[in-house]
């Protein structure tokens, strides 16, 4: 059960946790959060999520490298457009070609 008077701060801890709440409204959520443990709490628990997708988010974007007696590319990941392009025309033609019906 949360203290009376946090349901009106509540949506804006997941705002001041990717340190994107300013103005009037990061003042009251400030006071707020003075004088309620609760809030602290969780927005300590949305902090490090938010820390977590940032650092996520920064490795996303590197390439993978081979390890030992591994080949590079081997494994789950993009396909070729080669692939995915007999794909779709298998999808687009059927199993018997162009223009053939069973």
């Amino acid at each position: 059960m949360e203290p009376s008077g946090c349901g009106e701060y509540r949506p804006g801890l997941g705002v001041r946790a990717l340190g994107r709440l300013a103005g009037a409204e990061a003042e009251a959520l400030s006071a707020h959060l003075r004088g309620c443990p609760p809030c602290r709490a969780e927005l300590a628990a949305l902090r490090r999520v938010a820390d977590l997708l940032a650092r996520t988010a920064r490795t996303a974007g590197r390439p993978r490298t081979a390890g030992p007696g591994k080949r590079e590319g081997a494994g789950r990941g993009s396909r070729s457009g080669a692939f995915a392009g007999g794909l779709s025309g298998a999808c687009a033609y059927g199993a018997r070609g162009r223009g053939r019906s069973a």
